[in-house]
């Protein structure tokens, strides 16, 4: 099998799109209008539609609003890449492939048109379903920006599309993979995942749900290995074991470490501790004071490791009737803000805070 051939194209029909630069920000420009290419136009923005294979789904503010402010000034520098829409679809008579950011901008920034290119029928038929999202994907990966588990998910998609399986088996697949790499690596005269013993896509498909179930066939083994080193030695970012043991574990978090996460309030590795905390009140209280207090990953540890500590621990913090009592009133005031309350409870609840309250001035007036 050679691979060169099917990785390549897509790179080589990009190129003649503009190059990588054209998936990217916006570059510095001068004072006048852009001028456009001979395959570029202006398209009206209600005529596009934005694509829902997208793996980014959170935006930079900051950056956003810095690159709007780019837009208004100069204009879009550089073109998105739109795809023609079945007639059936209007009013969108386009889907937008590269570019989402410079769209929203431009959005943002109140133009009714932006500069684009369209992929004419035949590039279309040329460029497949899967090259197309790969490259997506791949755009995406590329940018700095990208937090942790949007990377982590764009990766299981690429992996999916470059097996041939649907995305929510490849963390099992991986895991499977893993398993089988670590009995085999000290096995001598084991054969090097060089090409030796290759099945063809269409057997490989029909083959890989056997092998996912307890299989230990050698020659599929090989065959999955090879895939998924070949589509990790492309990316250049970790290796697929790295990805396996500290990536994948990102998409069992809970939901609100996992959004945490992806707003930039937490980085993924103190989001590994924070799912430690099982009780779902308590550990939205520490997100709330880790994301207010722009807390380290040294202080979150901290804070987990203190929460984690047995309830029957005689530490003096733990005996200490005043940290019980902050804590008590966290978990209170966090479950306070998120109820939704009807006026006969609110009542009752304005009652208690106003005793609670005669008791702290009584205390304080002592």
């Amino acid at each position: 099998m050679v691979k060169a051939a099917k990785s390549e194209r897509p790179y080589r029909e990009l190129r003649s799109l503009g190059g990588l630069s054209s998936l990217y920000d916006v570059s510095p420009a001068p004072a006048s209008a852009p001028v456009l290419a001979p395959d570029e136009c202006q398209v009206p923005l209600n005529q596009i539609q934005r694509s829902n294979k997208n793996p980014r789904k959170s935006f930079n503010a900051a950056k956003m609003a810095q690159l709007t402010a780019s837009v208004q000034k100069y204009g879009v520098l550089e073109a998105v890449l739109l795809k023609p829409l079945p007639a059936a679809q209007e009013p969108f008579r386009y889907e937008l492939v590269f570019g989402e950011r410079r769209y929203l901008a431009a959005e943002a920034a109140g133009l009714s048109e932006i500069r684009a290119r369209i992929l004419t029928s035949e590039e279309v038929q040329q460029w497949k379903e899967v090259d197309i999202a790969q490259i997506r994907l791949i755009e995406n990966l590329n940018r700095e920006d990208l937090n942790a588990v949007e990377e982590t998910h764009a990766i299981v998609e690429l992996l999916a599309l470059q097996l041939q399986v649907p995305a929510p088996e490849i963390p099992r697949l991986l895991y499977r993979l893993h398993q089988q790499h670590r009995k085999r690596r000290g096995e001598e005269n084991h054969a090097s995942h060089t090409g030796v013993g290759m099945v063809p896509l269409t057997s490989l498909n029909e083959q890989l749900s056997q092998w996912m179930n307890n299989s230990d066939d050698a020659v599929m083994f090989e065959r999955v290995l090879w895939e998924v080193e070949y589509a990790f030695e492309g990316l250049g970012r970790f290796s697929w074991q790295s990805f396996v043991q500290h990536r994948l574990p990102l998409l069992n978090l809970p939901l609100d470490v996992q959004n945490a996460i992806r707003a930039g309030q937490l980085p993924y590795s103190a989001g590994k501790l924070m799912a430690r905390i099982t009780d779902k009140d308590q550990r939205q209280v520490l997100l709330e004071q880790a994301t207010a207090s722009s807390w380290t990953r040294e202080q979150i540890a901290e804070a987990v490791r203190s929460y984690l500590e047995p309830k029957s621990s005689h530490s003096a913090q733990d005996s200490d009737p005043t940290t019980k009592f902050q804590e008590t009133l966290q978990t209170t005031m966090s479950k306070l803000r998120k109820a939704k309350l009807t006026p006969k409870k609110c009542a009752e609840a304005e009652k208690l805070l106003q005793q609670l309250l005669a008791i702290v001035e009584s205390d304080s007036n002592s």
